[in-house]
């Protein structure tokens, strides 16, 4: 009896811990980050519409008045249902991460024969706590949270029969892409307009830590935190010092049992074929169960730094130790990039099936059986492709996204569909104001040569920042300074990770800029090494 009374406190204990974590402000932060969605991913964000405003107006000191005794303007004004909230738009003008610079624009016109009132712009102030707002265009008076929680930014009026643009401009403090719901009042507080979370455009998104996993076996769709080492109950963690997505070992920790939670109770019922979904930055990222494997809780090698790309997931497992509260075991589960994880699993198939023939081999007693069948096992060894050494192919993308070296299915997802072919068998891309030309390496297709072509001319800094898009992260400078002509300016670059991911001795290339007659940048060449004719020629193919 005292038994099974201390099992079942046991169990209610978690189970109410499991209540009161659900019921919390984490769990709720953890689900918004988990369901967040994905942007709408561009190639260039355009400027602020209110071209009247140059600078941002800086957002007063909220005063000490209620909401809306707001003293009205003189005459007549337009009611709420004579306005129409026309357009919301929330996009990152530099790809999404901390620190970026977002802005949230709304189109408000007025159908009436007389001027608006000011226009408030509603943004729950939650929302807030992942950033800082930079300023206004055109400028506020009021900045103001109500007891609701909602904040407002108190905008100019508008002109009869005119429609207006106002901008709310922002820099992220965190990690998340997640957009605000809008509300349009007028100083009345009728509404004229709201939408609940509007698309978030965004350019595309650097590696950056696991911010939500899918792993469909088990079920399990969850926000990811960063953690120095052990996760709160209930959440699984990324530790911190472990690499951003797809540049190295990114290792997520989660509990089996008990008060803890059990995030990953079933860890151990994940297998090599398995597919996981980790996201970051809004941008979900494919990878594939490898291999799995028990260890010692004492043997930490498994989080150590990788340079391949790889998710690598742990719980506990073993033999519980009520005086350590600690179990004896470790499971540990690595996840790769489908090519990648092909490989890994190809070769434990094959050396399982070596393995296993020898044995059957040394099974046998009678001796010209065992001959016999050591012969069998060496002609099955040789009909092995794997069993013969390789090297293990370069996996992951060594440039942002569209970048050179990357595979085409990088590039695809960066640029969309190819839209056809050159003559010379270089593979199009069409993006808005710009025209992209890949060459690919034989299989597996990774490009060697982008060859972009400019549509306005850009000016010779902002050429260069649109190159920069391009490089590998480890992209370091053979030169000081640009070199060029009349006709166009080149740099010279190296990157060890270039030269891994298309199997070169050497990751040297260059950059050309071509220059029309007025020095404006037309088109922008990325290619290898430094033969700048055969540069050009190839990228005019």
């Amino acid at each position: 009896m005292a038994g099974v009374g201390a099992a079942s406190w046991v169990y209610y204990d978690a189970w109410a811990t499991r209540q009161a974590f659900d019921a919390s402000p984490e769990a709720a932060a953890l689900q918004l980050q988990a369901e967040a969605p994905t942007p709408v991913w561009i190639d260039a964000t355009p400027e602020p519409a209110s071209a009247a405003t140059e600078a941002l107006a800086p957002v007063p000191t909220p005063p000490a008045i209620p909401l809306f005794d707001v003293v009205p303007t003189p005459g007549a004004t337009a009611s709420a249902d004579q306005l129409s909230l026309d357009s919301v738009d929330f996009r990152f003008l530099d790809p999404p991460q901390p620190g970026a610079h977002a802005r949230v624009a709304i189109t408000v016109a007025n159908h009436a024969n007389v001027t608006s009132s000011r226009i408030l712009l509603g943004i729950d102030a939650s929302w807030f706590d992942g950033y800082n707002v930079i300023g206004t265009a055109p400028a506020v008076s009021e900045d103001r949270t109500d007891d609701n929680g909602l904040r407002t930014f108190s905008f100019p009026p508008v002109a009869a029969q005119e429609s207006v643009t106002y901008e709310l401009h922002v820099s992220s403090t965190r990690e998340g892409t997640t957009p605000p719901s809008v509300s349009v009042l007028a100083v009345s507080g009728d509404s004229i307009g709201e939408v609940d979370k509007p698309e978030t455009f965004a350019p595309p998104a650097r590696p950056g830590p696991v911010m939500a996993i899918d792993i469909p076996r088990l079920k399990l769709h969850t926000g990811v935190l960063q953690v120095a080492w052990e996760p709160p109950p209930f959440t699984i963690g990324q530790i911190k010092d472990t690499a951003n997505i797809t540049q190295g070992n990114t290792v997520l920790v989660g509990h089996l049992t008990g008060l803890a939670g059990n995030v990953f109770a079933h860890l151990d019922q994940l297998q090599p074929g398995d597919e996981v979904t980790a996201t970051s930055r809004g941008l979900p990222y494919k990878f594939v169960v490898s291999r799995t494997f028990v260890g010692a809780n004492t043997d930490s090698t498994p989080i150590d730094p990788e340079d391949d790309a790889r998710l690598t997931l742990m719980t506990c497992t073993g033999v519980w130790n009520p005086f350590t509260h600690d179990y004896s075991q470790r499971l540990w589960v690595i996840a790769e990039p489908p090519d990648q994880a092909a490989v890994t699993i190809a070769n434990a198939q094959a050396t399982a099936t070596v393995v296993s023939a020898t044995a059957t081999a040394h099974a046998t007693e009678d001796a010209a059986a065992t001959a016999t069948a050591a012969n069998a096992t060496a002609t099955a060894v040789a009909l092995v492709p794997t069993a013969t050494p390789v090297p293990t192919p370069y996996a992951g993308e060594p440039s942002l996204p569209g970048g050179i070296g990357n595979t085409r299915l990088d590039l695809e997802k960066a640029f969309g569909q190819a839209s056809g072919e050159t003559s010379g068998k270089l593979v199009v891309f069409r993006q808005p104001g710009r025209e992209v030309h890949v060459h690919f390496s034989p299989e597996p297709p990774r490009a060697q040569l982008v060859a972009e072509t400019l549509n306005p001319p850009l000016a010779f800094d902002a050429a260069v920042r649109e190159a920069r898009k391009l490089f590998p992260s480890d992209t370091q400078p053979r030169g000081t300074a640009p070199e060029g002509n009349p006709q166009f300016a080149v740099e010279r670059f190296t990157s060890p990770q270039l030269a891994q991911a298309l199997s070169l001795a050497s990751g040297d290339f260059s950059v050309i800029y071509k220059k029309n007659s007025g020095g404006a940048i037309t088109g922008i060449e990325v290619g290898l090494g430094d033969d700048l004719d055969a540069i050009q020629s190839e990228a005019n193919q």
